[in-house]
């Protein structure tokens, strides 16, 4: 089968089920594959300034990316997969109408998981488009987290802040929660399945945080940590961490590793902490 993927998480749940697709976002690393997908947005923004661009985009009535058509058609796609959780991170449903449009008849399968639980859910999904099993690998993942569910089970509970982008803050919402509590913490301002959401440093501080996690969307743990330079909180925490988000901000399998990396920055002494590469404590 011919999979067009037009988001990140769709191309790593392929790449998860043994799949290859035919083309992917710009966003993918898959060297060599046809881009179908483009940001409106330059390169080099700073975090504000980003920001201030999406919320003009929003008010306008705009998309923040483009679909490649003409690359699109081209590939003829027996299944273009996208997702309909954020139009702000990646193509969304306006998106994939365009992309529909050009391809008359050619099915589309929407991710749309919130809850780490929603994981299996999407999995199984692709799989039963694509024709593949996905039950031994499902299998593989929940016996993962299982096993840190039970060497943090019964320990005290850190209360923890998961700043998803640093101007403006915002908490991290949809699954994140789940990742935390899984991992052994307290997810302190954002719900389960909600969206992340914009918020103060003066509201946060008054969660009173033990421990506060950068994980700057889609920014890798060097960019996360060149935006943080000369930057200081202005709230207290006993603990701060900065994050590589690949394995927070999108619900894909990375996300198990998520719970292993968070288990050994809030209980290391029942877990192995995590590699620099990873996770790094500011």
């Amino acid at each position: 089968m011919r999979v067009a993927s037009l988001v990140p998480a769709a191309t790593e749940i392929l790449r998860f089920l043994g799949l290859e697709p035919v083309g992917v976002s710009h966003c993918c690393a898959w060297p060599g594959k046809p881009v179908l997908t483009e940001s409106i947005l330059p390169e080099g923004l700073s975090q504000a300034e980003i920001d201030q661009r999406v919320r003009q985009a929003v008010q306008a009535g705009e998309g923040l990316y483009r679909v490649r058509t003409e690359a699109l058609q081209a590939l003829a796609p027996d299944l273009i997969l996208t997702q309909g959780v954020c139009e702000v991170c990646a193509v969304g449903p306006t998106e994939l109408r365009q992309a529909a449009a050009c391809l008359p008849g050619v099915p589309t399968l929407s991710l749309q998981g919130t809850r780490l639980v929603h994981l299996w859910d999407d999995l199984r999904r692709v799989a039963a488009a694509t024709g593949v099993s996905a039950e031994q690998r499902i299998a593989a993942l929940q016996e993962r987290l299982e096993r840190v569910r039970r060497a943090v089970a019964g320990r005290k509970r850190p209360r923890v802040a998961f700043v998803e982008w640093l101007e403006p803050p915002f908490l991290g919402g949809h699954w994140v929660p789940d990742l935390i509590e899984a991992a052994g913490g307290e997810p302190l301002g954002a719900s389960p399945e909600a969206p992340s959401f914009r918020t103060t440093w003066a509201d946060i501080a008054a969660l009173e945080p033990e421990v506060v996690l950068f994980s700057f969307c889609g920014y890798s743990l060097q960019q996360a940590l060149h935006d943080l330079v000369g930057w200081q909180m202005p709230c207290s925490a006993p603990q701060c961490w900065v994050l590589d988000s690949a394995s927070f901000c999108a619900l894909t399998p990375r996300v198990v590793r998520g719970v292993e990396v968070l288990a050994g920055i809030l209980h290391p002494e029942v877990w192995p902490m995590p590699p620099c590469a990873e996770a790094l404590r500011r």
